[in-house]
């Protein structure tokens, strides 16, 4: 496999585990209130146009999902420290006691798979989660200009 092809087909795989994990596991919130969680928890304190920017969505979008989660009590909204027109959002301890329960849940939906696995296969899968966390604390390198290949 080319490093495109297992590019493509990583990211497939774990797209299909995430939506596999999703629809066994029983959770509080729709799984897009989960994901957008889970997104403030990586960028907090965050603007709600940089939120709606990395979950590639519109401000109004993005700007409806806070006020439900505002409403439960999940997110805070702070005005800035140097200008009180912008707003940045936080999770509350609700929102991460939500946040946790539901991955919780989903590692108690996998977990019985992966008990079935063989000592070398927990290795394989061990060393490619290690990896593949390695390659995401870094930022990604520059694409270059699309290509007309793909």
């Amino acid at each position: 496999m080319t490093p495109d092809e297992l590019a493509d087909a990583v990211l497939r795989t774990v797209a299909r585990l995430n939506r596999w994990a999703n629809m066994h596991a029983v959770s509080e919130l729709p799984a897009a209130q989960m994901r957008l969680l889970a997104l403030i928890e990586q960028l907090e304190p965050v603007r709600i146009g940089d939120l709606a920017q990395a979950d590639h969505t519109s401000q109004p979008g993005i700007t409806a999902q806070m006020n439900r989660l505002d409403a439960a009590g999940l997110v805070v909204r702070a005005p800035g420290a140097h200008d009180a027109r912008v707003h940045r959002v936080t999770l509350t301890p609700t929102g991460r006691a939500v946040l946790h329960r539901a991955r919780l849940e989903r590692a108690t939906i996998l977990a019985p798979a992966l008990g079935r696995l063989d000592a070398d296969d927990l290795a394989a899968l061990q060393r490619a989660h290690e990896v593949l966390s390695s390659l995401i604390d870094e930022p990604p390198a520059d694409p270059g200009p699309p290509r007309a290949d793909r």
